[in-house]
């Protein structure tokens, strides 16, 4: 299989040279939701950059293939490189069409990232770990019912952080023995709550507090 960089505009929808408007919108859709920062299958597949740059070309193909007169040009360069056939980009009830109003939109790529930005603060302001407020440390059974309230299991934790799923569980157990240096345990501790979209601050001091508390006394 081709590289993202290297598919054409209708490999990378995953759409035929004959896709109406419509597909092409639907599948646009369809792959800006599996390369968007909170997207589980692609999260460790890719850096911001190469997220950013794949959303790029995403938001190309959208605006070319939904433009009659840019989608002939664009199957015009296709022929002469020959990854198309002059059967395969005959289109021309699509040519006559009138582009539907109200369906296809205007697109960006900087308001694709603007987009993944804002929600992202808005996530990291969830009410959920307010819960904590109560609680002058954040134990470990209180992040394990946060991430069940979240209906997520070790598994796709580890997926979206690549933190051992031993260690998820020692952290969750409160196994403080089995935990690594402060300094690693802060950086788990910081993906953790990313995953879990919940106020990072408050997740790491809390439960480091508890962390430092045990070290301390030698117990819970």
């Amino acid at each position: 299989m081709k590289p993202l960089t290297e598919q054409n505009y209708y490999e990378l929808l995953g759409v035929s040279p004959q896709a109406s408007f419509e597909e092409v919108q639907s599948a646009y859709d369809e792959a800006v939701s599996t390369y968007s920062n909170d997207s589980i299958p692609t999260y460790s597949l890719f850096t911001q950059e190469e997220r950013e740059q794949i959303l790029a070309r995403l938001v190309d193909a959208y605006k070319i293939l939904t433009n009659s007169q840019l989608r002939k040009e664009y199957n015009q360069v296709l022929m002469e490189k020959g990854e198309l056939s002059p059967q395969e980009t005959r289109f021309s009830s699509l040519e006559k069409a009138a582009v539907p109003k109200g369906k296809l939109k205007e697109v960006s790529v900087e308001s694709l990232i603007q987009e993944e930005r804002s929600e992202n603060l808005d996530q990291s302001c969830d009410s959920t770990l307010d819960l904590f407020n109560e609680y002058t440390s954040v134990t470990g059974k209180n992040i394990k019912m946060v991430r069940l309230a979240r209906e997520m299991t070790l598994e796709e934790v580890y997926r979206k952080t690549n933190i051992p799923k031993q260690a998820l569980e020692d952290i969750e157990e409160e196994h403080f023995e089995k935990l690594p240096a402060l300094v690693y345990l802060k950086g788990f501790l910081k993906a953790y709550a990313d995953a879990l979209t919940v106020n990072q601050a408050q997740m790491v001091d809390g439960y480091v507090k508890r962390f430092l508390e045990w070290k301390t006394t030698g117990q819970k």
